[in-house]
């Protein structure tokens, strides 16, 4: 009787070249996440005062948790990510427009604000236009992960922004601390390797 089996290694093992994953400790996926960490804390240390000293404690303890174990899943006990996809020029340049494109649009949109008096709204801004930034990388790196990210990013931010112009105070604050929370979260999701390709099965004699 025809048997199945993976023609992907176990989720918890099989770095290498072989298998077309780098080890852990030099794997560009596992440091680039650090930066989505860093930012997470950035959104959450800088906006969670205006929220009252009870929320900014709870939510830098969450914060910092999650971090330790992000860090723990890829360093520690990591698991596999899937083969690395190595960028391309045209995903370089995709990644330096992002990011240029980020600065002007937070440039401009908090001009914006200023000019018409929701200067405060700011958070909420930055955290809608790093969320938009985010998903272009899903095609520019190969990892679906940005698809998630972003869109929760920036509808967060796009929400701060709408609540806020209605009126509701330290909304833009509130989103904005939310937005970094959930960063952190979908990173450990992806230290979990919650987003490496499926093992596909095929039948063998």
């Amino acid at each position: 009787m025809p048997r199945k089996q993976s023609n992907h290694r176990p989720s918890g093992g099989g770095f290498g070249p072989a298998v077309g994953e780098p080890p852990p400790w030099v794997d560009p996926r596992r440091w680039g996440s650090l930066i989505g960490l860093a930012g997470g804390m950035w959104f959450i240390a800088g906006y969670s005062p205006s929220l009252g000293p009870v929320v900014s404690v709870a939510a830098l303890i969450a914060g910092l948790g999650l971090v330790g174990a992000a860090l723990f899943f890829h360093y520690v006990r990591p698991v596999a990510l899937g083969p690395l996809a190595r960028p391309g020029l045209m995903a370089l340049l995709t990644y330096g427009a992002c990011v240029v494109g980020e600065l002007v649009l937070i440039s401009l949109g908090s001009q914006g604000l200023t000019a018409t008096g929701h200067a405060d709204l700011r958070p909420a801004l930055i955290a809608a236009v790093v969320g938009l930034h985010f998903i272009p990388f899903a095609w520019a790196f190969g990892e679906r992960m940005f698809y998630l990210l972003g869109s929760l990013v920036a509808a967060l931010g796009t929400v701060g922004l709408l609540v806020g112009v209605m009126g509701v105070p330290r909304a833009a604050d509130a989103m904005a601390v939310t937005a970094g929370l959930v960063m952190q979260v979908v990173i450990l999701l992806y230290a979990r390797g919650r987003f490496a390709p499926r093992p596909t099965l095929r039948p063998t004699a």
